[in-house]
């Protein structure tokens, strides 16, 4: 049975404190390069700003973004975090009827939840490779959310964009907060089919590829007219300052795009070839920065693995809070190769 207390991972703050030692977190799916070089000194160097409101349309992130591309300053929005963009969409679109595939990231459910929406639930099979089977829908829903690549499956939902299938009557949600960790993401986002068409828009994030989660900035593409529909629901001044100039500074940053989706690549390809030699264990292919493995092994929960580890000094994320998963399932990120090489020890000791 799912816990719905929509918690993530990534409190290693609170993880620290209950196993009482420091963690290697591998429960939240961040860059291990951590934030693009130079763009600490640039945040320092901005810090007297801070007496002043920030820009309250984001101006020059939003410019930034735009450029990035290709599209005009009016298909892009801004939010607090990606996460925040998904409240935003809700309260402007008031669906009285939404699909959401899962297992997935818990906070479509919420902020429908919220709105009082009729929600049904699209059970991805592990026998099916948890792929999407759109012939699953008896009727079409006002919203249909879906991670494209899916957390915590890791794998994507649709990688086919002329040929989708998936017809809402009023939204088609695209996450694709873990997009940008794909060397081929040109072949698979949808950043550029909204500027024409109403009803699909694009979420993005920099939390995940730009290690920039205490900063909390994402971003929305879409039909300006959809924009302009969705704007009336923005919090004033809801992305900060120093948010506003990361995002606008590591866009650019094509050095550190490069050595990030070169290194995800290689360790992930190094993580499944170890785990899977563990066979008490079922790993699944994934396409981002984290994997999905099954325990196989009697005797131990997801709950009771990510204790053991703890006293070992890693983290991981149990599934047992994921819709559609039991307490057998657990999610790691992928990481730098001596902290991956931890993780495996720490798992094949168990």
């Amino acid at each position: 049975m799912v816990n719905l207390n929509f918690s993530h991972g990534g409190n290693l703050r609170e993880a620290e404190k209950k196993y009482g030692r420091c963690l290697i977190d591998f429960s939240a799916n961040i860059n291990p390069l951590k934030m693009p070089t130079g763009l600490k000194k640039k945040l320092f160097d901005n810090f007297s700003g801070l007496v002043n409101y920030p820009d309250p349309d984001s101006t020059e992130i939003t410019r930034k973004i735009a450029e990035h591309w290709g599209v005009k300053s009016a298909n892009i929005l801004v939010g607090n975090g990606s996460a925040e963009l998904i409240y935003f969409i809700v309260n402007a679109y008031q669906p009285r009827t939404a699909v959401i595939p899962v297992p997935t990231f818990s906070e479509y459910e919420r902020a429908l939840i919220l709105a009082k929406t009729d929600i049904s639930f699209l059970t991805l099979k592990e026998k099916n490779k948890f792929c999407l089977d759109i012939s699953k829908i008896e009727k079409k829903p006002d919203i249909f959310f879906v991670c494209n690549p899916n957390n915590p499956t890791g794998n994507l939902l649709i990688e086919n964009r002329e040929n989708i299938g998936i017809k809402p009557n009023k939204l088609l949600v695209i996450d694709e907060a873990f997009m940008d960790f794909l060397p081929d993401q040109k072949e698979h986002t949808f950043a550029l089919e909204v500027v024409k068409n109403k009803k699909i828009i694009v979420l993005r994030s920099f939390t995940k590829f730009f290690a920039l989660p205490g900063l909390r900035i994402g971003y929305m593409l879409a039909h300006e007219d959809v924009i302009k529909k969705i704007r009336r629901y923005k919090f004033p001044w809801n992305v900060n300052s120093l948010a506003q100039i990361a995002g606008a500074a590591v866009l650019s940053d094509n050095e550190y795009i490069f050595k990030t989706c070169e290194l995800i690549e290689k360790e992930r390809k190094f993580l499944l070839k170890k785990l899977s030699r563990i066979n008490t264990l079922k790993c699944f292919p994934a396409a981002a920065n984290f994997i999905l493995i099954k325990i196989i092994a009697d005797g131990y929960s997801a709950e009771s693995l990510k204790t053991k580890l703890a006293a070992g000094g890693v983290l991981i994320r149990s599934g047992g809070n994921f819709r559609a998963l039991s307490d057998k399932y657990i999610r790691v990120a992928v990481r730098a190769r001596r902290e991956n090489i931890k993780l495996i020890d720490a798992l094949s000791q168990i």
